[in-house]
Formats: structure tokens, sequence, C-alpha cells
């Protein structure tokens, strides 16, 4: 059989040698490395996505007289908060309907994390068995407007996510949360608007809250009265859980309006 002629002459190329495999092999996991290294220093100091350079914050606006307002009796005292129902048209329907139902009668703040923020609307005194039989288990999709941001006193529904991340989405359900703000070290004024924006980050130095849960999860409504019995639930004592040492219940909740609320004042 014939054997192929090589020339002797001819000039191999060095692309195919087995040195510049290893040596490219070596130099594309430095590169991801170094391209990995770079987004964490983005990530860290750099403004996060989404946040638009003009706000209109409407959680701090006085609300219009026939602005819808849930008002939540307590064993601790009475809070008021107004609602947005063309921020979060969905999910203000659906909570409406639960609360003119009677839903949250009688249901409990079950988790007090941190004096950060409380888990609220849940049928049980336990966050081990906050879900029930007579639990509403109705899933929304998170409603993100960039109206409204989690600063202290607002209302905010997250019940999970469905999906992989990056591509999961968060949904909304009948418990809520009640926002109040994060530790002093994780809100210095510069670095907030580094990673916010100047308008956002002023607002969390200012007004306090949890700069992370921004766009993530539904914020439909913002307190505006009953301070004390907010500060009350967020500095109750707790177990090793989080639920309250002592029992904190709802024991009414019914829908008015700004106007109505106040003329009772």
């Amino acid at each position: 059989m014939s054997q192929a002629y090589e020339n002797p002459n001819k000039r191999k190329n060095p692309f195919r040698s087995p040195a510049f495999s290893k040596y490219l092999g070596i130099s594309l996991v430095a590169i991801f490395v170094i391209l990995i290294f770079v987004g964490f220093i983005w990530l860290a100091g750099g403004k996060q996505a989404g946040i638009p350079d003009s706000i209109y914050f409407e959680q701090l606006d006085t609300p219009a007289d026939n602005a819808p307002v849930v008002v939540f009796e307590t064993n601790q005292g009475k809070i008021k908060a107004v609602l947005y129902p063309n921020d979060a048209p969905a999910y203000c329907e659906y909570f409406k309907s639960l609360v003119e139902s009677g839903y949250y009668d009688g249901s409990y703040f079950c988790a007090v994390v941190d004096s950060a923020y409380a888990l609220g609307g849940t049928k049980s005194p336990s966050p081990d068995a906050a879900e029930t039989d007579d639990s509403d288990m109705t899933s929304i999709p998170a409603e993100v407007s960039n109206n409204l941001w989690p600063i202290k006193g607002a209302l905010a529904s997250f019940v999970g996510s469905k999906g992989v991340w990056p591509f999961s989405k968060n949904y909304a359900g009948s418990t809520f949360l009640f926002i109040n703000d994060i530790d002093d070290a994780y809100m210095n004024p510069d670095a907030l608007k580094r990673a916010y924006g100047d308008e956002l980050g002023e607002v969390f130095a200012e007004k306090g809250g949890i700069p992370s849960f921004s766009r993530k999860y539904t914020i439909f409504a913002q307190i505006y009265d009953g301070w004390d019995v907010f500060d009350k639930i967020m500095s109750a004592e707790t177990l090793e859980t989080n639920q309250p040492a002592s029992d904190i219940v709802i024991e009414k909740a019914y829908i008015s309006t700004y106007g109505e609320e106040s003329a009772e004042e």
C-alpha cells in the first residue's frame, strides 16, 4: 500500500500543536476566572439592574380621600395601610377579596425576623405550621412597579419561586410581610446610592427599609397610621424559630378609604 507523501519542508500549523492546545485551555480558564472576579466587583459596587434614574415615590405622598385602605385591628392595636391597585392590580383585587371574606380575622403574625420584617396573615401562630388545611394557597405572579419600593412600612407578599434560577419567577399569596428596617451597617448612604442610584439610595437611607427586596416581591400597600403598634410588633420577643413568644393576632381586617378613616380620627 502506498504511503501518503509528506513534504519535509512544509511548515507545520502551530495552532494544531499539543502545546498550543494546552496553553489555550489554561488561558481560557484564566480569562473565565477574571470575568467572574470582575463580575463580583461590579455586583458589589455597581448600580443594581432595573433601578430607574427618576422615580415617583407614591408611598411618600398623602393618599387621595378615595384611596382604598386596609385596617388591621390587632391585639396590639390598630394599623392602617393604603393600597395601590394601580400598581399591583391582580394582587390588590385578590387581597381585598380575602379581607372582605373575613379570611384574615383571627389570623396571626407567625414570625418576626431580626426586627427587620414580620410575616402575617397566617392561619397558625407557628411558622412551622403556618399553612393549614384552611389556608388559601393561591399564587399570583409578582407585580413589580417602579413606584413602589421596600421602604419601612411597606407591605409585600412573597410565597415562593417557580422555575430554575435565573429564569425563576416570584409569586405572591395570602401571607404578607410588614417591612421594617435592617441593621444600620447595611444602610450606609454612599453605598446605597452607588447600588440603587441617588434617588432610591437617599430614600432608603432616610426612611429605612430592606433594599435587597427591591424589584423582587409584590409590594401592594404602605402603612400610614399605627406606627406605635407597628413598632410593638417589630420589637416583640421571639422564640428560636422567630415565632413571637406571645401570640400577635389580627382580630379583624376590613377595607375602607383614606377619607373615611381620616374623618374618624
